[in-house]
């Protein structure tokens, strides 16, 4: 009798942690997809799971990166387990293909190379770098000071640093193409008013 006790208390155990870790995943799963957005899921899966000829906008390949490889990776996993038209196929190709889409992406919206984004940031400076970041962010206010900067620095350096800090995870909420062309208007201002 006692056997039979603990053997329920192991089982019902086991059961609430199952539905613990299954609903955890589920939420993860779920802020994945909300952090992509549906128009950028469509594109991911067609690209992935269709033949057509599907292009996967810079939007989308910000909000994919943006999302990180793990969330990409454990969506892919998640309809090739849960989709019956993958059933019976090799999933390793399209993991593989999943994976060739994710590198593709960072390649499309890479920055330039670390150094010399080190240098674009040395030039403008902590206090510019933070008064600018506020006005793409917040749309605050850049003094003439830092709009000197801005200028001087070069508009390569100022798309680049953008670019790099779109890729964050901290940025998923923002919208790419928006902010990519508030940066231009930000530098055209402060090229013609510095």
């Amino acid at each position: 009798m006692a056997r039979s006790s603990i053997y329920i208390v192991l089982v019902a155990s086991l059961f609430t942690t199952t539905l613990a870790i299954l609903t955890a995943q589920q939420n993860y799963l779920h802020n994945c997809a909300a952090n992509v957005g549906e128009q950028c899921g469509k594109q991911f899966y067609s690209k992935l799971f269709t033949h057509n000829k599907t292009t996967i906008t810079r939007d989308c390949c910000y909000k994919i990166l943006q999302t990180g490889y793990s969330c990409h990776n454990k969506m892919t996993i998640f309809i090739l387990e849960t989709d019956p038209k993958f059933k019976n196929v090799d999933r390793n190709d399209y993991l593989t293909k999943s994976d060739h889409i994710f590198q593709k992406c960072n390649r499309f919206t890479e920055p330039e190379n670390e150094e010399f984004l080190a240098k674009c940031i040395e030039k403008v400076g902590i206090d510019c770098g933070e008064e600018i970041f506020s006005k793409l962010i917040n749309d605050k206010k850049i003094s003439k000071h830092c709009c000197k900067k801005l200028v001087k620095t070069g508009e390569k350096c100022h798309t680049s640093m953008v670019q790099a800090l779109i890729r964050t995870p901290t940025m998923r909420n923002i919208d790419a193409f928006q902010f990519l062309k508030k940066h231009k208007k930000i530098f055209n201002d402060c090229k013609y008013t510095g």
